[in-house]
């Protein structure tokens, strides 16, 4: 085998695996990735039989070229205005047509870094951690390749075309370095500095990726968003009771309220203002003393809400800064999280009304009459008849929970009017239809109902104690006003179309089981943040402060003092002189190490910054006035700054000069700056600094002083 052939086939090969996990993150469409594989098994084809004509520079030209219009097309049609996508699209598509023209040595290396490109573009879009199979396997395969380049160079150096004789024992030294690579990988992840959002998230579909879609707790909700939800498996919420809580026999999260009906759509409820913080980060939703803590891992749904139990008083979250309730009690976040979000809830005994306010006023939007027709409202009147509004609500309760039924095949119907249909043509229906008609009677006799969004009940994972609330578990009921007790909660769905935890069996617990690895994935990876890398640091100081004391010796020639009547010891404050702090001692090592890693940051920041510009001293300078008082509007010309300059501090007026002539050179000239003229920017600024920092010195002299009363 010729040594061309051979790095044809590895390279490849490693392009087959780059970009594999893409699609399954919708980064890239399933018909593109297909037809680049197809025109990579081509390539390795043609490899393997030596095929002696390759493609010409030329030709990769005319490609590119004509690949152009499909690349604006890919932008701004399929891929409406993203990015990533199309960008990726052209990745492919070039290293496809690079591989068909690997003709010189630096070809094969410019196909290298491609492939490296898509692997790094994969890594980036990846949240499941069966992405870490793809890593090792891809990090092994790129190891082979590399060695075996240098192997292959190195017989090329002795005048050697093939690979002749035995072959070098790479196997071992393979698996041992990337072994190797992934155990030094976990350290340098758990200790390194990290970004907040290490990931270019994707869509993220299955099982690749983890973000889900919750159309059911966004702006609009129609008649089978909650439908759609539930056919996911996904996990929305993990929660863990503190220590001897049991919960509800009932477990409902609250995530949205929707007021305004209009043709098959829920408008959301606006937003009543942000919650009251109190003691510390801790937002309370009603008055009240919590009896039982739950600790939740929420997903990321694509949706500002924060599902909380019925029973909540208290939110203690971690990053949000502020909580935004809606009209009906239900509380959002400022922003869409793309990662697993946690927070603690302290809870009643009992479902709190948290849009506990005066009776709904008869132009409330909780009393809207849209949607209900004649027959409705006749309906409405008939079933619920006379009495007190409690006992009239429940028998609109039972009736629509005994005389209709559950499905969810709505094949043939129209959308005309779907809640009517629903109650006097089909009677039957999902959570959203029996929640809808409900709140539609319940107007239509004067009662104030709204919608409610969220989940219902959970499953109970054995291996480490908590209950999985699954996308399937997404549900959809009424609150409604009630006089003297406030909003209520009615579910007017039949207990067959009610979410119910899953079956019990072995598939349920392999299921368990690889739900508790997400969570730990979560948790451990994804989540991992600068207060994890703080506990791993006390860990291990205490570790080593046990360590450093089994090798501590009391000092034996110290001579016992004699015995004498105890007394109250006289305890010495921890700052008085010659007394030092506890445990200061301990922390010069990790004050030494700290400035000696901050020493040689500063000494590689200085040895690679950027050169200064005149653009960048010029700021500076408007940075620097501005400190010192002066209103530098974003319109001022630069010769207007030079007067205001020297204006207010003569001391500064040559300095600030040369600045701003550097500045009109570099601008509005068209000039890039020499070494001399940099030097002068740099001296400039130093004496700008300097001259005004030594003027208002002189101007705090030479200030009167105040004179102080004497004391009575």
């Amino acid at each position: 085998m010729s040594f061309a052939r051979e790095k044809r086939l590895l390279l490849g090969a490693l392009a087959f695996l780059a970009p594999l996990p893409l699609p399954f993150n919708e980064m890239v469409r399933w018909p593109f990735l297909l037809a680049y594989l197809a025109a990579v098994g081509w390539c390795l084809h043609r490899a393997w039989r030596e095929e002696p004509r390759w493609l010409p520079t030329w030709g990769m030209n005319v490609l590119g070229l004509a690949y152009l219009p499909f690349f604006v097309f890919d932008v701004f049609a399929l891929g409406r205005g993203r990015l990533v996508g199309p960008v990726l699209d052209l990745a492919l598509f070039a290293l496809a047509v690079k591989l068909f023209a690997l003709r010189r040595e630096r070809d094969k290396w410019q196909a290298a870094l491609g492939v490296f490109f898509l692997f790094l573009a994969a890594m980036g879009t990846s949240v499941h951690p069966s992405i870490v199979l793809y890593l090792l396997a891809f990090a092994g395969l790129a190891l082979f390749l590399l060695a075996r380049f240098a192997y292959l160079h190195v017989l090329a150096g002795f005048g050697r075309h093939e690979p002749a004789g035995p072959r070098l024992p790479l196997r071992g030294f393979l698996a041992l370095a990337t072994v190797a690579s992934a155990v030094l990988a976990i350290p340098l992840f758990a200790t390194l500095p990290r970004l907040r959002a290490p990931y270019i998230v994707g869509r993220g579909a299955p099982p690749m990726g983890s973000t889900i879609e919750a159309a059911g707790f966004t702006e609009e909700v129609t008649l089978d968003s909650i439908g759609q939800i539930r056919e996911s498996r996904e996990v929305a919420l993990r929660l863990q009771f503190e220590r001897g809580v049991q919960p509800v026999e009932e477990m409902r999260f609250k995530a949205a309220t929707h007021e305004i009906y209009d043709g098959g759509r829920w408008g959301r409820s606006p937003k009543a203002g942000e919650l009251q913080r109190r003691r510390g980060v801790r937002f309370w939703l009603v008055p009240g003393e919590p009896i039982a803590w739950v600790e939740i891992w929420r997903q990321p749904m694509r949706s500002s809400s924060l599902p909380l139990p019925v029973e909540t008083l208290v939110v203690e979250p971690t990053v949000s800064s502020a909580l935004d309730v809606d009209r009906g009690g239900a509380v959002s976040l400022p922003y869409v999280p793309v990662e697993t979000l946690y927070y603690k809830v302290g809870m009643a005994a009992r479902p709190v009304d948290a849009a506990s306010g005066p009776a709904p006023a008869a132009e409330d939007r909780t009393l809207d009459r849209g949607g209900v027709t004649p027959r409705i409202a006749e309906l409405a009147s008939r079933v619920m008849g006379e009495g007190p509004p409690a006992e009239r609500i429940r028998r609109l309760e039972a009736h629509l929970t005994q005389q209709y039924a559950y499905t969810a095949d709505f094949t043939g119907r129209g959308t005309d009017n779907p809640i009517e249909d629903f109650l006097f043509t089909y009677r039957s229906g999902q959570c959203e239809y029996f929640a809808s008609a409900m709140v539609l009677m319940l107007r239509a006799e004067g009662v104030p109902a709204r919608l409610v969004t969220g989940f219902l009940g959970g499953e109970y994972n054995v291996f480490e104690g908590y209950y999985i609330v699954r996308d399937a578990n997404a549900h959809a009921w009424v609150e409604a006003y009630l006089p003297g007790a406030g909003w209520r909660a009615f579910d007017p769905t039949p207990p067959a179309g009610r979410p119910v935890a899953s079956a019990e069996g072995a598939f349920a617990v392999v299921r368990q089981a690889y739900d508790f690895l997400l969570f730990r994935w979560d948790r451990y990876v994804l989540t991992f943040g600068l207060y994890d890398q703080l506990t791993i640091f006390r860990t291990l100081r205490s570790l080593w402060l046990e360590i450093k004391g089994l090798f501590d010796r009391p000092d034996a020639a110290a001579p016992c003092p004699p015995e004498a009547p105890e007394a109250p010891a006289e305890v010495p404050a921890p700052d008085a002189p010659g007394v030092e702090a506890p445990g200061a001692g301990e922390l010069w090592p990790w004050l030494i190490a700290a400035a000696v890693l901050g020493a040689a940051l500063a000494l590689v920041w200085l040895r690679h910054r950027p050169p200064l510009t005149a653009t960048a001293a010029y700021r500076a300078l408007r940075r620097r006035l501005e400190r010192e008082g002066a209103r530098l509007p974003p319109s001022l010309a630069p010769l207007a700054l030079r007067g205001e300059a020297a204006r207010r501090h003569p001391e500064v007026a040559a300095p600030a000069a040369r600045i701003v002539d550097l500045y009109l050179r570099e601008s509005f000239g068209g000039m890039e700056l020499s070494a001399p003229q940099r030097e002068q920017l740099h001296a400039a600024l130093r004496a700008v600094r300097r001259g005004v920092r030594d003027g208002r010195r002189g101007r705090r002299r030479a200030a009167p002083r105040k004179l102080r009363r004497p004391a009575a």
